[in-house]
């Protein structure tokens, strides 16, 4: 036999672009929104503590500089937490399943099922208040390469891990 190396018509493959994303359960805003919260409470709370000991902090220019810059990036990250949503999104196909995020920096990341190792399924508490969960895909190429949905429904999730699961077994069956 002799060695080809056809080249293809790259017109002719196939585009991530013309694939339809669906969007995350519309709860998962709120659990951003939540955390987004959280976080920046903890922020306030450690100021206001480390204030105790040190005076200063709680002298006028410094007090007003650091509640303003605190309101203000509290309220851009929740507004973030807010588009982000709007920009993340998933989708399955025959041989793969595709995960787009980014509000600024938009990625595409595509993992071929021949690729996952194992699945499972995650909820932290703040999932658990709304019913949610995130799918984790664990593939042979390392953790750069694995991806985590989150914004399931509970019931979605287990469905795609054992849609995934089946789909992995009956590869290694061929």
């Amino acid at each position: 036999m002799e060695f080809q190396n056809n080249q293809v018509d790259t017109f002719t493959i196939p585009k991530s672009e013309d694939v339809q994303f669906e969007k995350l359960d519309p709860a998962y805003k709120k659990v951003s929104i939540y955390i987004t919260t959280i976080i920046f409470a903890i922020i306030l709370m450690a100021y206001l503590i480390v204030g105790i000991f040190v005076d200063v902090l709680y002298q006028f220019p410094w007090i007003l500089l650091v509640v303003v810059t605190w309101s203000v990036l509290t309220g851009l990250f929740i507004l973030l937490a807010v588009k982000g949503y709007e920009y993340e999104g998933f989708a399955v196909r025959e041989k793969d399943i595709l995960f787009q995020s980014g509000i600024f920096f938009r990625s595409t990341l595509i993992i071929p099922f021949n690729r996952v190792q194992h699945c499972e399924i995650e909820h932290g508490p703040i999932d658990r208040m709304f019913g949610l969960a995130a799918l984790s895909l664990f593939t042979a190429g390392g953790s750069a390469s694995d991806l985590s949905i989150p914004g399931l429904t509970q019931d979605k999730a287990a469905a795609l891990k054992n849609f995934i699961t089946n789909r992995v077994a009956a590869d290694e069956e061929e």
